[in-house]
């Protein structure tokens, strides 16, 4: 009797040193944090007038890493070229984001959850067939002096890509670096592409101005003359 008391009392005080051990491992139990957040692709593109999808990878402070099914924020800084639609439109928190590639250019695609958010680059690109520029020349005055009106470049018929489009002087087949075309939306006669001398260009002779567009080859051409 005595044996079976002394090992009943055993086998209590293990159950009892167990149980306390476990309620102290509780205690000092961290739940993981969130550490970082990565978006997916990390170079998103999207093509013009269609979407892309967009995911969250979360890493923990235990390392372990997981795609976010829901509780993320999403963002663009420029939603005129690329907009959030979907069940993410209006910050509203969710998984995966559906991007919409409203016009040709780059938005800063912004992912945020429990305080931790990351950026990504995203390019809405289209395929090129054809491409214009218009007018197809001006006069400039004096010869630091810039086009009255902006150029303006289009593709595919009627798409503006002013804004990504890249319009280049040359003479006699050489780039010119003192005549620069950059393009403006704050100017009073239209957004578009201006042109600008430096004083440095030869009166009456015309420079041959050359569109571009990143992924195709396919250019447009236009010219420009500064007088004094």
């Amino acid at each position: 009797m005595l044996i079976g008391r002394k090992l009943a009392l055993t086998l209590a005080f293990t159950v009892l040193v167990a149980v306390a051990f476990g309620v102290g491992c509780q205690g000092f139990f961290v739940k993981p944090t969130l550490t970082s957040l990565n978006i997916n692709p990390s170079s998103p593109s999207v093509q013009y007038q269609s979407t892309g999808t967009l995911s969250a990878y979360a890493v923990n402070s235990d390392n372990q890493g997981s795609y976010l099914t829901s509780g993320v924020s999403w963002s663009t800084s420029e939603p005129q070229v690329a907009a959030i639609t979907g069940a993410c439109a209006n910050g509203n928190p969710c998984g995966n984001a559906t991007i919409s590639g409203v016009t040709p250019g780059q938005s800063t695609i912004t992912a945020s959850a429990q305080n931790v958010s990351n950026t990504a680059t995203l390019t809405v690109y289209l395929t090129v067939s054809t491409m214009a520029i218009k007018p197809s020349s001006q006069t400039v005055s004096p010869l630091d002096g810039t086009t009255s009106q902006p150029y303006i470049v289009t593709v595919n018929g009627s798409t503006d890509i002013s804004n990504v489009a890249t319009l280049t002087a040359y003479l006699n087949g050489t780039a010119v670096t003192s005549i620069t075309c950059s393009y403006s939306d704050t100017n009073s006669a239209g957004n578009g592409i201006y042109c600008t001398g430096d004083s440095t260009e030869t009166a009456g002779q015309q420079y041959t101005l050359i569109a571009t567009y990143t992924g195709t080859n396919i250019t447009a051409t236009a010219y420009i003359t500064f007088n004094t």
